[in-house]
C-alpha cells in the first residue's frame, strides 16, 4: 500500500471516528431534549388540569362556606327571639318574644341551582323523623305569614324530595361522606387521612368551613319555657317539635358533608344533597338544600371557560364502574363529579417538537458545519501531506540525473579523463543541467510565492497586436527549437486595447506551448496553432496542438501541481508536473482561468 492511500486511509478512519462520536453525542443530546421537553409540556397541561380543578373546587368552597356558615334557625320557617323592643298592633309593647320568619323563606335561594332547603328531625313524642322546610308553608300551623310565592320547581322538587329522603338513611349517608375517600367533615368524627396533596387540600376545605361556622347558639331557659308555652297553645306539628327545646338549649352544626346523589329529580336531571349535622344534647338533626345537576353544571363550567373550554364534567355514581377517560382528568375535592379535558391539542410530542425544533436543528447545523470543517481540515492536510511527498519525489527525481551529470563530468574534468577536443561538449552539457537546474528552483520558489499570495501585477494598457507580437516570438522561439511548426491567429479589431500583465500573459503562453510542443513533436504533422479572439466579451487565448491529446484519468489532476500524466511517465518525459500548476495560478492572479478545452479533438 502506497504511503498516499495509507494516509487518506488514516484520514477517512479519523473522520469516521470523529463524525460517530458527534452524531452519537447530537442523537443523545436530541432524544433527550425532546424527552425533557415532552415531559415539561406535559406537566404544563396537568398544572393547567390541576388549576381547573382548583377553581371549581374554590368555587364550590365559597359557596359551602357560605352554607355551613347558615343559621340553623334559618331552616325554621318561623322561629322566635326576644326583641330589642317591639310594638303590638294595638300599641302595646311586647317584650315576650318576637316570631321572625326565616330569610329562606322571604327571598329565592341565593344560587339558581338551589332548589329547596330542608331540616330532617326527631318527632320528640316517637322515633319518627320530620321533614320540614324554610321555603313550604305548613298547612297546620293555624296562622299564614305573607311570604313570597314558592316556584313550581322548588314544590316539584319538594313533593319528590319527600319520597326520595323516606328511602334513604340519611345519617348513613351523612356518616358515608363524612369519612369517606372525599370526606371532610369535623376532625374528632373522620377517619385519618394520607398526607396527599388532595388530603391537605381537603383538610384546608374542612378547616375553611370550621372557621366559618357560627358560635354555638345558647338559649335562655326562661326564654326558651315561654316560648315553647306560646308554641304549645298554638299545638299541631310547630307546637309537638318545640317540646323537645325545653331548658337551655346548644346546638353545634358540623360543616357540610361530601354532597351525594338522591337520584333522578322530576325534571329529568340528577339531583345533589348537601346535608350537616346538628347536634343538641344528645339528639341528632340534619340540616341542608337539594341542588339541581343541570343547572349547577353550567356555573362550574363557566369557571373553567378560559382555561378548557370544551371540558366534560360526569358525575361519579355509587355503583359507577366505567374507567376513567383517556383524557386528563381528575376528580373535585368536594363533589361528587370527574372532571375530564381532552389531550393536548396535537400531541405532546408535537408541541414538544415545535418548542425546541428551532434549537435543535440550529445545534445539528452547527454540528455538520464541525463536521465539515473537520472534514475539510483533514481533506486539506491529506491533500497538504501528498503534495509534499509528490513535491520530495518529483525534486529529488528531478534533481538526480543533473546532479549526476554534474558529479560525473566534474570528476573526469578534475581527474583529466576527458580529451581536449570534448572538453567543450562537457561543458555544454554542465551549462544546460545548470540552466535546467536553475529552472526548476525557480518555478518551485514561483509557486511558493503564489501560494502566499506574494506576486504583484505590472497592469499597462497594450493593444491586442502587440500582446499577440509578444506571445508569438515565444512561440516561435520554442517550436523552432522543438521542430514544430507555428502558427497564430486572431479575431480581435486593429487598434483595440486591454489592460493586463503582459509578462505573466507571456509566461502562461510560454507554459501552455512548451506543454503542446512536447507532446506535438512526435506527430506526423507537428502543429500548434495560437488563437486570440473574445468570447462574450473577455479576451481568449488559446493554444491549440496536434499532439494525442489528455488521457481521461489525467483530466482532473492536469492542473494540481507535481502531477504528470500517465504519457509523461511512460515516455519518462522530463518535468516535476508544476508547469500546468503555475499557469493556472496565473491566470487566477489576472481573474481568469485555465481550462482544458477539447481532448480528443482530431483537428
Amino acid at each position: 500500500m502506497k504511503s498516499t492511500d495509507r494516509s487518506r486511509l488514516a484520514a477517512v478512519a479519523v473522520f469516521v471516528l470523529i463524525a460517530l462520536v458527534v452524531i452519537g453525542n447530537m442523537t443523545w443530546a436530541t432524544l433527550s431534549s425532546f424527552t425533557l421537553a415532552r415531559k415539561r409540556v406535559t406537566e404544563d397541561y396537568e398544572r393547567k388540569v390541576a388549576a381547573a380543578v382548583a377553581d371549581l373546587n374554590n368555587y364550590m368552597a365559597g359557596i359551602l362556606n357560605s352554607e355551613t356558615a347558615r343559621d340553623h334557625r334559618d331552616y325554621i320557617r318561623h322561629h322566635y327571639r326576644v326583641p330589642q323592643g317591639a310594638y303590638a298592633q294595638n300599641g302595646d309593647v311586647d317584650v315576650e318574644y318576637v316570631r321572625l320568619l326565616s330569610p329562606l323563606a322571604l327571598r329565592d335561594p341565593p344560587h339558581d341551582w338551589i332548589d329547596v332547603y330542608f331540616q330532617l328531625g326527631h318527632n320528640p313524642e316517637n322515633t319518627d323523623f320530620v321533614l320540614s322546610s324554610p321555603q313550604i308553608e305548613d298547612e297546620s300551623v293555624p296562622w299564614h305569614d305573607a311570604s313570597p310565592p314558592v316556584s313550581a320547581r322548588t314544590r316539584q322538587t319538594w313533593a319528590w324530595l319527600k319520597t326520595a329522603l323516606s328511602e334513604v338513611d340519611l345519617r348513613e349517608k351523612v356518616a358515608e361522606a363524612c369519612t369517606g375517600e372525599h370526606a371532610f367533615a369535623v376532625a374528632d368524627r373522620s377517619t385519618p387521612e394520607p398526607e396527599s396533596p388532595q388530603a391537605r387540600r381537603r383538610k384546608r376545605l374542612r378547616n375553611d368551613q370550621l372557621n366559618y361556622l357560627p358560635p354555638a347558639v345558647c338559649i335562655d331557659a326562661g326564654i326558651a319555657e315561654r316560648n315553647i308555652r306560646s308554641l304549645q297553645e298554638l299545638g299541631g306539628v310547630v307546637g309537638r317539635f318545640a317540646k323537645g327545646y325545653a331548658g337551655e338549649i346548644e346546638i353545634k352544626p358540623d360543616p357540610i358533608a361530601m354532597p351525594f346523589w338522591l337520584g333522578v329529580g322530576p325534571n329529568g336531571g340528577g339531583k345533589l344533597a348537601f346535608v350537616r349535622e346538628c347536634h343538641w344534647g344528645d339528639g341528632v338533626f340534619y340540616q341542608g338544600f337539594v341542588g339541581d345537576w343541570n343547572l349547577l353544571r353550567p356555573n362550574l363550567l363557566r369557571e373553567i371557560r378560559h382555561r378548557f373550554p370544551l371540558a366534560v364534567l360526569r358525575p361519579i355514581l355509587d355503583d359507577d364502574t366505567e374507567p376513567a377517560p383517556s383524557a386528563f382528568s381528575a376528580d373535585l375535592m368536594n363533589l361528587p363529579v370527574r372532571l375530564s379535558v381532552a389531550g393536548i391539542p396535537g400531541g405532546a410530542a408535537t408541541v414538544a417538537w415545535k418548542s425546541v425544533r428551532g434549537t435543535l436543528i440550529a445545534t445539528w447545523l452547527a454540528a455538520a458545519a464541525v463536521l465539515a470543517v473537520a472534514g475539510w481540515g483533514l481533506r486539506n492536510l491529506v491533500k497538504l501531506t501528498e503534495r509534499r511527498m509528490q513535491f520530495a519525489y518529483s525534486v529529488t527525481h528531478e534533481l538526480r540525473t543533473p546532479l549526476t551529470t554534474f558529479r560525473l563530468y566534474a570528476d573526469m574534468l578534475s581527474a583529466g579523463m576527458v580529451p581536449e577536443e570534448s572538453k567543450r561538449e562537457y561543458l555544454d552539457t554542465l551549462n544546460t543541467e545548470s540552466l535546467r537546474l536553475s529552472k526548476l528552483v525557480e518555478g518551485v520558489l514561483e509557486y511558493a510565492r503564489l501560494e502566499n499570495q506574494k506576486v504583484n501585477l505590472n497592469s499597462v494598457e497594450t493593444d491586442v497586436a502587440a500582446l499577440l507580437e509578444t506571445v508569438s516570438e515565444t512561440l516561435e522561439k520554442r517550436c523552432e527549437e522543438t521542430g514544430v511548426s507555428a502558427q497564430t491567429e486572431h479575431a480581435m479589431a486593429n487598434g483595440e486595447t486591454i489592460r493586463t500583465d503582459v509578462d505573466v500573459v507571456n509566461r502562461i503562453a510560454g507554459v501552455l506551448v512548451n506543454n503542446a510542443c512536447r507532446h506535438a513533436r512526435d506527430t506526423e504533422r507537428a502543429v500548434v496553432l495560437l488563437k486570440l479572439g473574445t468570447d462574450d466579451g473577455k479576451l481568449v487565448l488559446d493554444v491549440i496542438d496536434s499532439g494525442p491529446g489528455i488521457e481521461r484519468a489525467d483530466a482532473r489532476a492536469i492542473f494540481k501541481p507535481f502531477r504528470r500524466g500517465r504519457r509523461a511517465e511512460e515516455t519518462a518525459q522530463r518535468g516535476i508536473g508544476l508547469g500546468l500548476a503555475l499557469a493556472s495560478s496565473w491566470a487566477e492572479l489576472l481573474g481568469g482561468r485555465l481550462t482544458l478545452a477539447a481532448r480528443h479533438d482530431p483537428e
